[in-house]
C-alpha cells in the first residue's frame, strides 16, 4: 500500500515539475517477462521515477548502499522496492555484500519481474556517459545460467534526455531501446564468462550512447549549445523535420553532436575558426543585451495586431496573475532558493527542487485553505478556492514568460532604432555563421556518406 501511495505522489510531482514527459517504444515492453532496465543517470531521484512511470512495469530499483545508512531510511527504501548496491568508491570493505544483491536480482528475474539499474554507478548531470559497469550483465547472465537459459531475461536500455535538467517546467524524453536477449550469449558464457559479460556490457554502452544526447568530451558542450540556439531550427527545416516533434528534435540534436565530434577529430582548425566567429557574435549579443532569436529570419516579424494582443493579455490578465502570485509565490520561490543555497551537485538540483516543492506545498496550501475557509465560512467558495490554487500557479509561470518575451521584444526594438548599424552588423555576422555551418554540414555529410536531404 505504501509503495502505491508514494508512487502516486511521485508521479504527480514529476508531472507537475516537467512540462512534458515523452516516450518512445515503451509500448513494445513485455508485461510478464523478466526485464532488466539499464539507463543513463543524469538526474538522481528524477530518473527512476520517470522510468518507473513510463515503462508500465512495477519495478525494483538498484541503488547505492549509502542511501540505506539509517534504519528509518533503510526500512522506507525497502518498502519502495529498492535494493542496495555496494560500490567500491563508497567502501571497498563492504563489496562482499553484493552477493546478497545479486541473489535478490536472481529472485526478481526468476519471478518474471523487472528491475532498474543505472550501470554508470554515478550521476553527474553532465551530457556525458560515464563508464558502464558490468553489474547488469553479470546479474542477467548469472540468472539465465542458474536456470539453464530458460528464463528469457532481456536487458532493455533506456535513454533519458532532458531539455534543461535542472529547470522547472522543462521537457524530458525517455527512449526505450531494442532488447538485448541474454540467451543469445549462452555459448560465449559457457566458454568464457568474463568475455560474455564484456560483450553484453559493450552492447549496453553502445545502446545508451545511441539513445542519449551525450558528448564524448564536455569541451564540446559550448559549441553544441550554440548550434542548438543558432542552427538547430534551420537544420531541422533543411532535413524536413519538426522541432516540436520530440523524436525529430532528438534526431537533430544527435546529428549536431555527431557532426561536432567528427569535426573535433578530423577538422580541428575548422572548430577553432567557428569558435572565433561564435565568440565574436556572442560578445555583440551580450553588449546589446538581445537574444539570437530576434535576428532569426525564420522567427518572423511581430505584426501590429500581435503586439496589441500581447498588451491586452498582459493588462487584462494581470488580476489573475496577481491572484496566482499571492497564493503561490512562496511555494514556487522556496525550492529554487533552497537548491541555490544548499545543493552542491548539478545532478541533485532538480530532485531537491521537487522534494522541497512537495514539502512546502503540503504545508503552505493547507494553511491558506484554513485561513480562506475561516474568513469566508463557505464550503462552496472554499472548494472553488482549492481547485484554483494549482491552475492559478501555472498561469503565473505563463504570464511571467509572456512578460519576459514582450520585454525582450521591446528591448530589441529599442536597440534596433537607436543602434541600427550594430544590428545590421550582427545580422551579417549571424549569416556568415550560418553559411559557414552549411559548408561544414555539406563536408561532413559527404565524408560520412549521409544524404544531403531527408527523402520523402
Amino acid at each position: 500500500m505504501l509503495y502505491y501511495i508514494v508512487k502516486i505522489m511521485a508521479v504527480t510531482a514529476i508531472r507537475t515539475f516537467f512540462n512534458n514527459i515523452s516516450t518512445e517504444h515503451n509500448d513494445t515492453i513485455p508485461r510478464d517477462e523478466p526485464i532488466i532496465f539499464t539507463s543513463n543517470h543524469p538526474n538522481t531521484m528524477m530518473d527512476p521515477i520517470i522510468i518507473g512511470y513510463t515503462c508500465r512495469r512495477k519495478l525494483y530499483f538498484f541503488a547505492k548502499s549509502t542511501l540505506f545508512d539509517y534504519p528509518i531510511a533503510e526500512w522506507f527504501l525497502k518498502q519502495m522496492q529498492l535494493v542496495p548496491v555496494y560500490r567500491k568508491e563508497d567502501d571497498p570493505k563492504l563489496m562482499y555484500r553484493n552477493e546478497k544483491t545479486f541473489t535478490k536480482g536472481y529472485e526478481i528475474l526468476k519471478q518474471r519481474k523487472a528491475f532498474l539499474i543505472f550501470p554508470e554507478g554515478i550521476s553527474t548531470g553532465d551530457r556525458k556517459l560515464s563508464e558502464v559497469k558490468t553489474g547488469a550483465a553479470r546479474i542477467g547472465l548469472g540468472a539465465e545460467a542458474d536456470h539453464n537459459w530458460n528464463l528469457g531475461v532481456k536487458i532493455i536500455p533506456v535513454g533519458l534526455n532532458y531539455s534543461k535538467a535542472i529547470k522547472f517546467r522543462s521537457d524530458v524524453l525517455a527512449r526505450f531501446g531494442k532488447p538485448i536477449i541474454l540467451s543469445d550469449f549462452r555459448s560465449v558464457y559457457e566458454q568464457d564468462e568474463i568475455e560474455a559479460v564484456h560483450q553484453v556490457t559493450t552492447q549496453i554502452e553502445t545502446a545508451l550512447s545511441k539513445l542519449t544526447i551525450n558528448l564524448k568530451d564536455l569541451e564540446m558542450e559550448e559549441i553544441v549549445e550554440a548550434l542548438e540556439t543558432i542552427y538547430k531550427q534551420e537544420l531541422a527545416i533543411d532535413l524536413g523535420m519538426e522541432i516540436e516533434n520530440k523524436s525529430d528534435d532528438f534526431s537533430v540534436t544527435k546529428g549536431l553532436i555527431n557532426a561536432v565530434e567528427w569535426h573535433y577529430e578530423n577538422q580541428p582548425k575548422t572548430v577553432e575558426k567557428f569558435k572565433s566567429m561564435l565568440h565574436r557574435y556572442q560578445r555583440f549579443l551580450n553588449r546589446l543585451q538581445i537574444k539570437d532569436e530576434f535576428l532569426d529570419p525564420a522567427s518572423g516579424s511581430v505584426t501590429f495586431w500581435e503586439r496589441v494582443k500581447a498588451i491586452l493579455f498582459l493588462v487584462f490578465m494581470f488580476p489573475v496573475y496577481l491572484y496566482g502570485l499571492i497564493n503561490n509565490v512562496i511555494p514556487y520561490k522556496f525550492p529554487r532558493w533552497y537548491a541555490s543555497h544548499f545543493v552542491e551537485y548539478k545532478a541533485e538540483i532538480a530532485p531537491w527542487k521537487m522534494v522541497a516543492g512537495i514539502v512546502v506545498f503540503l504545508i503552505y496550501y493547507p494553511i491558506e485553505i484554513i485561513i480562506f475557509a475561516s474568513i469566508t465560512g463557505s464550503v462552496f467558495w472554499t472548494i472553488l478556492y482549492i481547485l484554483s490554487l494549482i491552475p492559478s500557479g501555472n498561469f503565473v509561470l505563463k504570464y511571467i514568460q509572456r512578460v519576459r518575451d514582450y520585454r525582450q521584444h521591446l528591448q530589441f526594438l529599442s536597440v534596433f532604432y537607436r543602434k541600427r548599424p550594430l544590428i545590421y552588423e550582427l545580422i551579417k555576422q549571424r549569416q556568415e555563421i550560418i553559411d559557414f555551418l552549411n559548408t561544414c554540414k555539406t563536408e561532413y555529410m559527404s565524408a560520412v556518406n549521409l544524404p544531403l536531404r531527408k527523402q520523402a
